[in-house]
């Protein structure tokens, strides 16, 4: 028997609230501020960046590409140390404690940086980053940027605080909520909508104030903000912990007691091996192309390694060394396609790929073999959906700030404020979706897993259709009405309704029981993978802002962008739609 078991065996029964544990709502408060704190700050990063430190659009797509892949990756690690170590309680508050002092130092700014465009004549000397002086007289051949150095470093050193702080708490929060539950309790569910709800009211509140005071009174005061919320986060899973009842304790606790290096027991190398990591990160998210490599290398063999052990999974265990071999092969060319990035060997790794799969179709029958190949396939279609979905933060922010008409009576919406919408409309939607969904299903009428991916995906391409024919219809400035960019986030909201709670459990449904957990861990690698995509995506409609440029070229120039991003998405949606039949009957009787 557990400590885990032992512990909740030997308590009263829990206090609720509503019908429910009052740790719910202790882990819907931490994670409310948590997401608070998170969006708080993401849709502010890259106006900071390209605004106040004067990145360019790529420098700041990069920051902001390597942070947000990052976040998404890192949880499988946070999640895997808390499972086997630390216990969900412990990773929940050494990863608030990171996250609170991370954003604290997002609050410092520094100096704001200076440009000096091309032909200025220098009125005195100029010390450049490298240390090179240009004498006062000297006429400047090309445009200069001046930024503070040191604040930028201290900056990166926030978002690497940021980064491993969620790796602790987000994965190990939600833990938290279904231990609350015995099994077959029938409230899981609607405990688990009551926790989905703080999160979007944390990310709805965030966008609204954290923007808002960012972007009108200092961006400190937004960053600062979210680092208090953050810090209000921790102090009430700290008093709430006492009504866990130890279902967030270690399994093994002695363990955390055994020596690791030296006087160092395993509970003290675990933190100061994270705080350690936090170069490690600081690095990455200064360079994008490592962690793009990293993601696209991890995928791949994620897939690979999954469909090959779908494919050996008999009870005889008998090694298949032509599967074997294939595998071998499909990796190899696809790790080399993730380091030259050559289209030559992706198309070869696609052909290894499917020859691998048919090979498997050929020889093994299995529903396990079946169901894997079906997974992984819905897997790689939500790079597509989240790589379209996450311009949000990217380019669609630039182009609230650069093209739309935020203008109401004589007031101004920010920039970053139309980041709440999406929320918003989940908060709205949300129930009136499971409903659809109970409603159809009763007639038999219910779509798919697979529609419903193609569904949702087919929407994140006609929202950003929304943006290309409402860029037919400026005003006489230039600009666009705010409300193709109000539809369009609809569109990519109901989009996500369709795909996201879909794939989680149709995760849990598909892949075979001893490897769930890196199925989930392979399905949160893709999604990592889609921010750094995102975010180069998100280039090609780079604004050169030292040049001077009229708001019909600059609008010309995200438009077709947004048109390129609405075939992708009509197209991939329709393609999931026509190959629906075929991966529902791969899914062996599982909707």
């Amino acid at each position: 028997m557990t400590a885990i078991t032992t512990t909740a065996a030997a308590t009263d029964a829990p206090a609720e609230l509503f019908g429910h544990p009052v740790g719910l709502y202790v882990c819907f408060t931490t994670e409310l501020w948590e997401r608070f704190s998170f969006y708080g700050m993401k849709y502010l990063l890259l106006l900071y960046l390209t605004k106040y430190h004067l990145f360019t659009d790529q420098a700041g797509y990069d920051v902001l590409g390597a942070y947000a892949g990052l976040v998404y990756a890192l949880p499988l690690i946070g999640g895997l140390l808390a499972d086997r170590y630390l216990g969900f309680r412990k990773a929940v508050v050494f990863g608030a404690v990171l996250l609170t002092a991370g954003h604290a130092l997002m609050a410092y700014e520094g100096a704001e940086a200076v440009a000096y465009a091309a032909g200025t004549t220098l009125a005195e000397a100029l010390t450049l980053p490298d240390g090179s002086v240009l004498a006062a007289g000297t006429v400047l051949q090309e445009r200069i940027v001046i930024q503070d150095v040191v604040a930028l470093q201290y900056f990166f050193l926030a978002l690497a605080l940021i980064t491993v702080g969620v790796g602790f708490l987000k994965p190990n929060i939600s833990t938290i909520v279904g231990r609350l539950y015995q099994q077959g309790d029938a409230r899981r569910d609607s405990g688990f909508t009551i926790f989905y709800m703080g999160i979007n009211m944390g990310s709805l509140s965030a966008t609204l104030l954290c923007g808002w005071l960012g972007e009108t009174y200092g961006w400190g005061y937004g960053f600062g903000a979210a680092g208090i919320g953050m810090l209000l986060g921790l102090i009430t899973f700290l008093y709430g912990q006492k009504f866990l009842y130890g279902h967030a304790e270690p399994a093994e606790p002695e363990r955390l007691k055994e020596p690791a290096i030296g006087p160092i027991n395993k509970e003290w190398a675990i933190y100061l091996g994270s705080i350690a990591s936090l170069a490690v990160v600081w690095f990455l998210v200064q360079n994008e192309p490592v962690v793009h490599l990293a993601q696209n290398s991890l995928l791949i063999v994620a897939i690979v390694g999954l469909v090959l052990y779908a494919m050996l999974y008999q009870e005889d265990k008998q090694i298949d060394r032509a599967a074997i071999a294939l595998a071998v092969l499909t990796s190899a060319v696809g790790l080399v396609w993730a380091f030259t990035d050559i289209d030559l060997w992706l198309g070869l790794m696609l052909l290894c790929l499917a020859g691998f799969i048919v090979y498997g179709f050929k020889v093994h029958h299995s529903d396990e073999y079946s169901r894997t190949v079906v997974l992984m396939v819905l897997i790689v279609s939500t790079v597509v959906f989240w790589a379209l979905f996450e311009q949000s933060a990217g380019s669609m922010t630039l182009y609230a700030d650069r093209i739309v008409d935020r203008s109401i009576g004589t007031g101004e919406i920010r920039a970053s404020q139309f980041g709440s919408l999406n929320p918003a409309f989940i908060i709205l939607l949300a129930i009136p979706f499971a409903a659809l969904w109970t409603w159809l299903a009763r007639r038999g009428w219910e779509p798919s897993t697979p529609v419903k991916f193609g569904l949702g995906i087919m929407q994140a391409g006609l929202g950003f259709g929304a943006l290309v024919l409402g860029a037919q219809f400026p005003d006489e400035a230039g600009k666009v009405a705010m409300i193709w960019l109000v539809l369009a986030y609809l569109l990519h909201t109901c989009g996500e309704l369709c795909l996201s709670p879909v794939g989680l459990s149709a995760v849990t449904k598909l892949s075979i029981g001893r490897v769930v957990g890196v199925s989930m861990g392979t399905w949160f690698l893709a999604t990592a993978l889609s921010e750094t995509v995102a975010t180069r995506i998100g280039k090609m409609a780079a604004i050169d802002t030292g040049a001077t440029g009229d708001a019909a070229s600059i609008l010309t120039t995200y438009t077709e962008l947004y048109e390129y991003l609405m075939w992708w998405g009509i197209g991939v949606g329709l393609l999931m739609i026509l190959i629906s039949p075929i991966l529902r009957k791969g899914m062996r009787g599982i909707h």
